[in-house]
């Protein structure tokens, strides 16, 4: 058993965001193992939000109909 399956006094449970996701990607540019790269997509109101290597050194902003495409795209690329 390792550290994060324990439980101590006064412990409780990490909540999730619902509106926040760190999906693990490779960044082409500056190399490194394979899903190395955290990418923290965020929803904020009516925007997405995605960070690469969570630094917020370079942050794009999709706004609805931008993030709509990107899904289409996404589903028909992937075959869903």
């Amino acid at each position: 058993m390792n550290n994060a399956d324990q439980s101590g006094a006064g412990h409780k449970p990490a909540r999730r965001d619902p509106n926040r996701r760190v999906i693990d990607a490779t960044c082409s540019m500056h190399g490194g193992a394979h899903g190395f790269t955290p990418l923290v997509c965020t929803k904020r109101d009516d925007l997405i939000e995605l960070n690469p290597h969570a630094t917020n050194g370079c942050v794009i902003v999709l706004h609805e109909k931008a993030a709509t495409e990107l899904f289409d795209a996404l589903g028909e690329w992937l075959g869903a």
